[in-house]
């Protein structure tokens, strides 16, 4: 695919809807796209409680990295998720990552990724070598106690000595699967700073680094797996749970900072927007799903360009939009209203989550997996 793009627009494929540590960052990572054939980009995710819709945002982003010709890794920090969630045995941590392996290749594949352009990884496959725990000890060295507690929540105030460890762990997989760049949520900026500064200090190289919003929780806060399931739309909820959830959510007229608009903005609509550039390049009809490619999140009577419909009364009407600014302002002005709103987000959430659902009920493997991994 990048045969056909420009440099400039392999950046903007790799940085649209992301932030850098360091404003700076921008340059080398200009610099790297330019001299390195396909540069590797992996996302990690520490198995624990039941991933949740806000996956659909790192997910749908590995669709870009594909696009731009980076050799994308999906990583499973299974030595981490038992450090974190030491309450766990080993053997519970092992299913859930068999759990999140069977839904995360299920949520990719309901994007139209192809599973054949991602490599998988366990970072119990490397973290027993030798020579790995020889750098977790020379890491440790370098290190002090605040260091490893200002790096993330889930260490600040903890009083177990394992989640001290996290930091380090996850920084030396930057170098262990021999990666150009990381790729996570905004809430791993201190976990990114660590690595910037520790892997130097073991003589070797700094990578960059590339930040994706937080998705709100339902209550408020970062939609999290840890947190009780009426706070997140699990990617296992039936329609009728997903359209409870959503129709509880505070959504005032013309708030545009309410949950709902930002579920709109951070999840649905860059999905939204592929779909449509997945259509726009591959010649296919506007009104038809053509090689089985996924509808935008659209009605067979928008216009091009358009990324969103909303319903509009009570005759099957839509109003079309083609950015999130244009649905912002007609939310905020009054023109959509928020029993409109929430039913095109619910509408489209159980779009998205319809196919990851059929893949979970056809499978008897990923079924008792689940019962393994999530046994209360």
């Amino acid at each position: 695919m990048s045969a056909t793009l420009s440099l400039e627009e392999r950046l903007n494929l790799v940085t649209r809807g992301q932030k850098l540590v360091n404003p700076g960052d921008i340059d080398s990572l200009e610099s790297l796209l330019a001299t390195t054939k396909r540069p590797k980009i992996a996302w990690e995710t520490t198995p624990t409680g039941k991933p949740h819709v806000g996956y659909f945002v790192p997910l749908a982003k590995l669709a870009d990295f594909v696009k731009a010709d980076l050799e994308v890794t999906l990583f499973y920090l299974d030595v981490y998720g038992f450090l974190v969630n030491y309450i766990y045995p080993m053997e519970v941590v092992e299913n859930r990552r068999k759990y999140y392996h069977h839904l995360m290749t299920a949520v990719l594949r309901s994007l139209g990724v192809d599973l054949s352009k991602i490599r998988f990884v366990a970072e119990s496959s490397f973290a027993y070598r030798k020579e790995y725990f020889v750098d977790v000890l020379r890491t440790c060295a370098l290190m002090t106690q605040q260091d490893a507690k200002d790096t993330c929540e889930e260490t600040a105030e903890t009083k177990m000595l394992s989640p001290l460890l996290c930091c380090v762990y996850q920084s030396l997989s930057e170098q262990y699967l021999d990666i150009d760049i990381q790729f996570g949520g905004e809430d791993q900026r201190g976990l990114f700073i660590h690595s910037i500064k520790y892997l130097p200090l073991l003589g070797y190289r700094k990578r960059e680094h590339l930040m994706n919003a937080m998705v709100t929780g339902l209550q408020g806060g970062k939609m999290s797996s840890s947190h009780a399931a009426e706070t997140k739309i699990e990617f296992l909820d039936d329609p009728e749970t997903v359209q409870k959830k959503i129709n509880r959510m505070p959504c005032e007229p013309g708030d545009v900072q309410s949950t709902v608009v930002l579920l709109l903005r951070d999840v649905l609509l860059p999905i939204s927007q592929q779909r449509v550039e997945s259509l726009q390049d591959s010649g296919t009809s506007w009104e038809l799903d053509g090689n089985n490619k996924p509808r935008p999140f659209i009605t067979e009577d928008a216009p091009q360009g358009t990324i969103f419909s909303i319903p509009a009364g009570s005759w099957g009407d839509s109003r079309h939009y083609t950015s999130f600014a244009d649905i912002q302002n007609g939310f905020g002005e009054g023109e959509i209203s928020p029993a409109a709103l929430k039913l095109a987000v619910t509408n489209a959430f159980n779009n998205l989550l319809g196919k990851i659902r059929a893949i979970y009920s056809e499978s008897k493997e990923w079924q008792l997996v689940d019962k393994l991994a999530y046994p209360d």
